[in-house]
């Protein structure tokens, strides 16, 4: 190759090599020698301006450095000095640069040296790693082509933002956009946020909200220093007490400031020469008893300042009090002389007033000091109340009666003369009461002309509620009547609200007599309105502790002022059993109301359950019996009753003549009601579980759904009696489709139809039948139910879950087969969490207590698992709900266990139906 012309010419001025590829080229003083300023040259630089801004180009020519200097023989002599000092200056420079040179080549031959046995070393590497080392003339390219691969390698991936955010605040790392794709961090966000959308998605309870504060938030204290600065508090009070000796607050703060230094005799001194500065002001007295006190004078000394303190001050009634306490409390002679002389100065003071007469025993000597200062102090209530209290009833009348001139505006004198009278009279009517504080009321309204000092309702019944804790409750009950219509909407539906809260207010605090007195008002208003009896019982049971008799009273009352109205009658038979066990009043309670309301469908199936509970199955036949045959056309319940009855007798002592007679009442109950397709269903299932008979069952149900083309339960009973007894699928999936033909809009129907295809392993007819069934029905949670079922990794089934839970609404079977999920899953407390949601979202469902039972029987502690069954019984007369408990509830060999025990086998159920 040829050389280039370029290479043998000289370079051109300023060039650098290597300058294009980003190397910078820099010179030394070894290259240009040193750079010195040699004297008498000044140097400009015209890119610099000036003080004044302008540059030194722009000065004029015959300025001071555009002349010629004049030279003489002193500036001669100056520069021969500069010469030789330069020329010393350079003698030592060289002579610091041979020293260098000679220090640099010692530490040259040192490190030389030092790692001869390293160079020798080098005698043992092989080919191989010397082939290995980089060439230094090739270490940018290398790191090039690395820093290349390694972006090459690099994948980068769109990430919705809601993840990243996720992965941060969740506490699973941050995740930037700009960085390599991790996939086990993106996949461990995602599931996190997942989870938390989906415990966002359903309120927490307020114990899951107690513990997640106590596990995420850490309290920290921190120690508030007290301590001030004293030498900079000491010098500004110097200044006050300086610029205002007699101002009281200098000389307290002063003294004040020395005790918290621990400087008492300092901070006496200041508080007697504040006393001495300012004796008229009580408060520096005050300080200097305080002061005193902690001394080791102690009382003795605080007595003579106290009565110093005194001569200055005899109207202040917080030295004389102060005074009072300093005696000894054994002392009552001198403690009584002080008061009174303290009176002489402050006649009128309450204070005193009510010291003095606490220190007497004797009534007489009260009543006399009570007269005294109701003439001193006639506006006080308290003296007047006391002596009422020490007097007759003559006296008594006579003192409300002058209380009453003195204090017209004093609503407390009606409430004492209605006491009054209460105390004096046990037999007087609540009548007579309310007839007085009606008056005492309207006598005040005229009295007080600004209306805004009137009592309000709410004060009125605090009042009503005092006297009832002093015991007199007709008083009570009297005030009540006045007031409860004071500033109250005319609405009687806002009237009722106001009354009912009102009267709950007062029973939570325990004041049940004033909340009785409400309840009583009420009732008076509204004798006749069911309504606002149903919401009396319904407030009255909300009351804890419950009172019995109370509730049983209004119940009398109830059913005295309408004894045609059964539920009354009802309610108070079922409470009377069930809250007080007491099982022959209820049923002396359902024979009055029968007596009243002989016809009365409702009593009589009432009289049935309560001898069918208390196992007196021979009574309830008998009166089940009489009511078929006294009301044989008043509704099908009757009959489907009656026929349940004879079920559960002939299973405990079995009867020959059982089919002819049980077939012969479900025939007579479908003649009489044959688009019942509750009696349908009850003779298909005698057909069938009783009577074995499964052909005749069939053609029930057949009948059934001709006769009730919309009942459901008929067609998936048919449906199901041809799958599972039968065994003929095709029949069965035809059935369905019939079914759904004359019902579209039943989610039922398709979640059965899904399930068909699923018991018989056809997951893909399955998923394409519950695709279409969700596009129809998008809100059903049997059908977002299945969805989740056929999902196969619980990972896929978390977005899945957010969709079901949204659409649903959060319903409580989408929320308890999320924690079906979770326990199967492994994750135990989630899955817990998701069953007590499950449950509080609907306590009538029993399959949802069932999971629960299951749940902590298992990995639960025996408080816990006594603790539900004991919230289960409370609320077992209410669960209607749940397809697994309807089938154990309802079947016959199960009629007379226990609550505990049908949860048991609804749990064993539930357990078995989901390993199917």
């Amino acid at each position: 190759m040829d050389r280039k012309a370029f290479l043998d010419q000289e370079p051109p001025a300023g060039y650098i090599a290597g300058i294009g590829r980003g190397a910078a080229g820099f010179t030394t003083s070894a290259d240009t020698g040193s750079v010195r300023i040699q004297p008498g040259i000044i140097v400009l630089d015209n890119e610099e301006e000036d003080i004044n801004g302008s540059n030194a180009e722009d000065e004029n020519d015959d300025g001071l450095l555009g002349k010629k200097l004049n030279r003489d023989q002193d500036d001669e002599e100056a520069d021969r000095i500069y010469e030789e000092i330069d020329r010393r200056m350079e003698r030592k420079r060289k002579d610091k640069t041979s020293t260098e040179e000679e220090t640099e080549l010692a530490s040259v031959n040192n490190t030389k040296e030092q790692f001869a046995d390293l160079k020798r070393a080098l005698s043992g590497v092989s080919d191989e790693q010397w082939e290995n080392l980089p060439e230094v003339g090739d270490l940018t390219r290398r790191n090039k082509r690395a820093r290349l691969l390694e972006q090459q390698q690099q994948r980068f991936y769109a990430m919705p933002d809601s993840v990243i955010a996720g992965a941060g605040s969740i506490g699973g790392g941050s995740i930037s956009k700009n960085s390599v794709t991790d996939f086990q961090s993106i996949s461990g966000a995602k599931d996190k946020l997942l989870s938390r959308q989906l415990d966002s998605l359903v309120p927490q309870s307020a114990n899951d909200a107690t513990e997640d504060i106590q596990n995420d938030i850490i309290a920290e204290e921190e120690l508030v220093s007290k301590v001030g600065d004293i030498k900079k508090g000491r010098l500004i009070l110097s200044s006050l007490r300086k610029t205002n000796p007699y101002k009281a607050n200098s000389w307290i703060a002063s003294a004040r400031l020395e005790e918290q230094a621990k400087n008492y005799t300092a901070a006496k001194n200041f508080i007697v020469e504040g006393c001495r500065k300012v004796p008229h002001s009580e408060d520096i007295w005050l300080e200097s008893i305080h002061i005193h006190q902690k001394s080791t004078e102690g009382t003795k000394m605080c007595k003579i300042i106290v009565t110093e303190a005194l001569k200055f001050n005899n109207t202040s009634e917080k030295l004389w009090i102060k005074a009072f306490e300093l005696e000894n409390a054994s002392d009552i002679v001198s403690r009584r002389r002080i008061l009174m002389k303290a009176l002489e100065f402050l006649p009128q003071n309450v204070k005193l007033w009510e010291r003095l007469i606490d220190l007497e025993e004797d009534p007489k000597d009260v009543a006399k000091l009570l007269h005294k200062a109701i003439e001193l102090c006639p506006n006080e209530w308290t003296f007047w109340i006391s002596l009422i209290n020490l007097s007759n009833y003559a006296e008594s009348k006579n003192l409300l009666n002058k209380a009453r001139k003195s204090m017209s505006d004093n609503h407390k004198v009606w409430i004492a003369a209605a006491k009054l009278e209460e105390r004096e009279h046990e037999d007087i009517s609540v009548k007579k009461l309310s007839t007085l504080m009606e008056k005492g009321i309207k006598k005040l309204e005229n009295s007080i002309s600004d209306k805004s000092k009137l009592l309000s309702r709410q004060e009125w019944l605090g009042e009503a509620a005092n006297t009832e804790i002093e015991g007199f409750n007709k008083t009570c009950q009297a005030i009540v009547n006045n007031v409860l219509n004071i500033d109250i909407p005319s609405d009687p539906k806002e009237k009722l609200s106001i009354w009912f809260k009102e009267a709950g207010h007062f029973a939570n605090q325990s004041r049940f007599e004033t909340s009785n007195c409400i309840y009583q008002y009420i009732i008076e208003q509204f004798p006749n309105n069911s309504e606002c009896w149903m919401r009396l019982f319904s407030s009255l049971k909300q009351i804890s502790p419950l009172n019995l008799d109370r509730l049983f009273s209004f119940y009398e009352q109830a059913i005295k002022l309408n004894p045609q109205f059964e539920l009354f009658a009802l309610m108070y038979a079922k409470d009377k059993w069930i809250l007080a066990k007491d099982v022959d009043g209820a049923r002396e309670i359902l024979k009055a109301a029968n007596k009243v309301i002989p016809e009365s469908e409702a009593i009589l199936l009432a009289q049935v359950k309560l001898e069918i509970k208390n196992m007196n199955y021979e009574a309830a036949n008998k009166i089940s019996t009489a009511t078929v045959e006294l009301l044989p056309a008043s509704s099908p319940r009757v009959w489907y009753k009656h026929i349940h009855l004879k079920r559960v007798l002939n299973m405990k002592s079995p009867d020959s003549k059982y089919r002819e007679c049980i077939l012969s009442l479900c025939n007579e109950s479908l003649e009489r009601f044959p688009d019942c397709d509750k009696l349908y269903l009850q003779k298909g299932q005698i057909l069938l579980q009783d009577l074995k008979n499964m052909q005749i069952a069939r053609e029930v149900y057949s009948i059934g759904v001709k006769k009730c083309p919309k009942s459901i339960d008929l067609w998936l009973s048919l449906v199901r009696i041809d799958e599972r007894e039968f065994k003929i699928l095709i029949r069965a999936r035809s059935m369905l489709d019939t079914a759904i033909l004359n019902n579209p809009t039943s989610e039922e129907l398709w979640n059965e139809k899904i399930g068909i295809e699923r018991r018989n392993n056809d997951n893909i007819i399955a998923r394409q039948i519950c695709n279409k069934a969700l596009r129809d029905f998008p809100n059903s949670p049997l059908l977002w139910i299945q969805n989740l079922q056929m999902i196969p990794k619980m990972s896929q089934r978390k977005n899945a879950f957010l969709d079901a839970l949204k659409l649903t609404d959060n319903s409580p079977l989408v929320l308890l087969h999320i924690g079906i999920f979770f326990w199967l899953d492994g994750k135990f407390m989630k899955a817990k969490s998701w069953f007590e949601r499950a449950l509080n979202g609907d306590k009538n469902n029993g399959d949802c207590w069932g999971w629960l039972f299951n749940f902590i029987d298992k990995h639960g502690s025996d408080s816990e698992k006594q603790t539900l069954l004991e919230n289960f019984e409370k609320q077992y007369e209410g669960i209607n709900k749940g397809r697994t408990w309807n089938l154990i509830n309802k079947k016959v060999e199960n009629f007379e266990k226990t609550p505990t025990e049908l949860l048991l086998l609804v749990g064993k159920q539930l357990i078995t139906a989901s390993t199917v």
